[in-house]
This record gives structure tokens, C-alpha cells and sequence, in this order.
């Protein structure tokens, strides 16, 4: 009895390592066609040039697999709001109250991946560059 289970487990083993040969393969292609994230924006910047506003600048990574750009901004840890504006490398904000905040800026790529957040904490005190 001992034999027909360690020869059951020693061909189910086998069979499993046949069946999953070429996946290691088949997974770097994919990951090769279809990355899981967007690369990042850099240069990341801001100016109040006026009461209440924010004007956050960026510059684009060097591919041509971006969509658009989200900006995600908290004024405290519970409330925060979203704003998707597309190809622009600037976006002002208005509205705003004389306080910190943080951005959040993402991209979003063709396939619909989001990249690894780029976080800054900016207050709007006009003239001032963050």
C-alpha cells in the first residue's frame, strides 16, 4: 500500500513539473508585451499663483505607452479627491484653502495600468514654489 501511494505522489509530481515547463518562458513574454505598471512622471513641481490655487507641473517619461495623468490630493487623511487631466504637463487647482495638502500623481498607460504614486506635499502661500 505504502508503494501505490509513493508511486501516485512521485507521478503526480512528475506530471506537474511537465505541465508547467514552458511557463517561466511564457511569463516573461507577457510581462515583456504587457508591464503591470506605468512608468513614473519626474520633475515634479508647484507655484501658487494666487490665493487658493496650486499650479503643479511634470514632466513625462520618455515612452509613448501614456494615456493620461491622475492627481490625487488629500487635504487631511479621510477626504481626498481625484482629477484625471489627460496629456497636459501642468494642471492648476482652485479652490483651495491655506493648508498642506498632498498630491498624488499617477500615470496611466494604454493597457490601463497606474504607476508607482509620486507624492508631494505642497501648502498654496501665493509666489511661493514648492
Amino acid at each position: 500500500m505504502k508503494k501505490v501511494i509513493y508511486f501516485i505522489l512521485c507521478s503526480f509530481t512528475v506530471l506537474i513539473n511537465i505541465s508547467c515547463e514552458g511557463m517561466d518562458e511564457n511569463y516573461k513574454d507577457y510581462r515583456d508585451e504587457h508591464p503591470t505598471y506605468s512608468p513614473a512622471v519626474t520633475e515634479v513641481n508647484a507655484i501658487s499663483p494666487e490665493a487658493g490655487s496650486l499650479t503643479l507641473t511634470w514632466t513625462f517619461p520618455k515612452t509613448d505607452r501614456i494615456k493620461s495623468v491622475e492627481i490625487v490630493y488629500k487635504e487631511s487623511s479621510t477626504k481626498s479627491e481625484s482629477v484625471e487631466v489627460g496629456m497636459k504637463t501642468e494642471y492648476t487647482l482652485s479652490g483651495l484653502l491655506l493648508q498642506s495638502y498632498t498630491f498624488e500623481i499617477y500615470t496611466i498607460d494604454i493597457y490601463g495600468n497606474r504607476s508607482i504614486p509620486i507624492i508631494k506635499n505642497y501648502t498654496p502661500i501665493p509666489g511661493r514654489e514648492g
